[in-house]
């Protein structure tokens, strides 16, 4: 069964993402970085062996921030590089890939550091690589609220998100649940579409609020058996409740650059 911690903590940060929105970009970039250093925290595998994870993740999501805020630091030398990074304003999250690089690196220069014989190298590893893309991905809220959408945007997807995560705490076949949860975002994301002023229409508000239901959901399921059976604290509601939010971000990034699409 899903867990209300974790469901209220996605709730939350979705809610500060809204408002942030709403009142300046560098709010919402604070907000991301909670998300991951939320994820940078959790507890890794139930094992018998300690996975060297803070550094990457942490460092995989400062970096997708720092370049996401300032993206004319991807701007290299006369005939290197787009000049589009550093005069773009419509949402740009071109960081994502450097700093998923930069959290490969990180991750395989603490598993070199390992002085316990590198058992479960791979195992190991990968977690971390996995939880350093997800941080990543998180900077795509501050790309939705940078593009055509605005901070509606960000509200239609957070509206999604936290309708499709309560209707998920119903104690009925996952599947069935499942369902009515979409049905839930897809009518939270009209609502709200359809009582703000944004150039979004009813049918993206829709689409938009039932993807980032499941993408929510998703998040939620894949946070609990990552941490399932660990004693550490915040293992049921830190991760799952950070993941969420996390992989929620680039469907609502997405749904901004669709606005005025043919159909949208």
């Amino acid at each position: 069964m899903p867990n209300v911690a974790a469901t209220l903590l996605s709730l939350s940060l979705a809610g500060l993402l809204t408002l942030a929105a709403f009142t300046d970009p560098w709010l919402v970039a604070a907000v991301v970085v909670v998300i991951q250093l939320l994820l940078a925290l959790a507890p890794g595998p139930v094992s018998d062996v300690e996975v060297p994870r803070f550094a990457s993740i942490a460092g995989t999501g400062l970096v997708a921030t720092a370049l996401t805020m300032w993206p004319g630091a991807l701007e290299g030398a006369d005939g290197t590089s787009a000049k589009v990074f550093g005069h773009a304003d419509n949402g740009m999250i071109a960081s994502i890939m450097p700093a998923i690089v930069v959290g490969v690196f990180l991750t395989l220069a603490t598993q070199m550091l390992r002085t316990d014989g590198r058992s479960k190298l791979v195992s190991t590893a990968s977690y971390s690589v996995a939880l350093s893309v997800c941080a990543a991905l998180a900077v795509a809220w501050i790309g939705a609220v940078k593009s055509f959408g605005d901070a509606e945007v960000v509200a239609v997807g957070a509206a999604g998100l936290g309708a499709g995560l309560l209707v998920w705490l119903l104690p009925i076949d996952r599947w069935v649940c499942g369902s009515i949860a979409m049905v839930a975002g897809a009518a939270a994301g009209a609502a709200v579409v359809l009582n703000v002023d944004t150039p979004m229409t009813w049918v993206l508000g829709m689409t938009l609020g039932a993807t980032a239901a499941v993408f929510a959901i998703l998040g939620q399921v894949l946070g609990r058996q990552w941490a399932d059976g660990h004693p550490h604290p915040a293992a049921g509601w830190g991760l799952p409740g950070a993941l969420s939010v996390a992989l929620s971000a680039p469907i609502v990034y997405i749904a901004g650059q669709l606005i005025g699409a043919p159909g949208f």
